[in-house]
């Protein structure tokens, strides 16, 4: 699985088309995106989630090939700590350069484009067009498919399943996925997935329960 891959996809199928911007919230987002890629480094081995829910570096973990400005960020942060944090630390001190490395990553790949447009009273305002349709809509159409059909379920939309569902915004997936559907998916899934996933779930949920923001819809 490419490094990178779960956040990238995670900001794609928050992303509002329409919009011209995601779908969540800053500090919802963030949470999630910093979330993804703790669980993308999980899987790859670089990271662990400890039985304190703490987030520590394996001897063993590199980023690997491919490894993009996000997966580096979050690794490098976490490995030259003197001490284990909580999920919810790194989401505090991570979020904001995360969501940048993401929204960055995605417009080199030319998945997305940062246009301008004058607004009310002249003033400029800044969004985010979609370059390439396919990649853009690829992430969505695919967790919708496998929920839809659970036994083509691969680890990585899994994965993400859970990680929309502890954030608490599985409507993101409507108007084709029932919520309560999604949810109970990814309750599912838990039992099936690394225990570090577990653990992160745990964690995530905590910090978005914690922050009083929702889904702009």
């Amino acid at each position: 699985m490419e490094q990178g891959a779960l956040a990238n996809g995670l900001f794609l199928i928050a992303y509002d088309e329409a919009a011209g911007r995601s779908g969540l919230a800053p500090d919802l987002l963030a949470c999630g995106l910093v979330g993804a890629q703790i669980a993308d480094l999980a899987v790859s081995g670089a990271l662990r989630i400890d039985p304190e829910h703490r987030v520590v570096a394996t001897r063993s973990g590199t980023p690997g090939p491919g490894c993009g400005e996000a997966a580096t960020l979050v690794l490098d942060s976490v490995a030259h700590e003197s001490r284990a944090h909580p999920v919810r630390a790194w989401i505090d001190a991570l979020g904001g350069p995360l969501l940048e490395a993401v929204r960055n990553d995605l417009v080199q790949r030319g998945v997305l484009a940062v246009t301008t447009e004058r607004g009310l009273l002249g003033r400029r305002r800044t969004k985010l067009a979609v370059t390439d349709s396919a990649a853009a809509h690829a992430p969505g159409l695919t967790l919708r498919s496998m929920i839809r059909h659970p036994a083509t379920f691969t680890l990585h939309g899994a994965v993400t399943l859970v990680v929309l569902s502890a954030l608490g915004v599985e409507r993101l997936l409507e108007p084709e996925i029932d919520r309560a559907t999604a949810r109970e998916l990814a309750r599912d899934a838990v039992d099936h997935l690394p225990e570090s996933i577990a653990r992160l779930r745990a964690g995530l949920a905590e910090t978005a329960a914690a922050t009083s923001v929702a889904v702009r819809r």
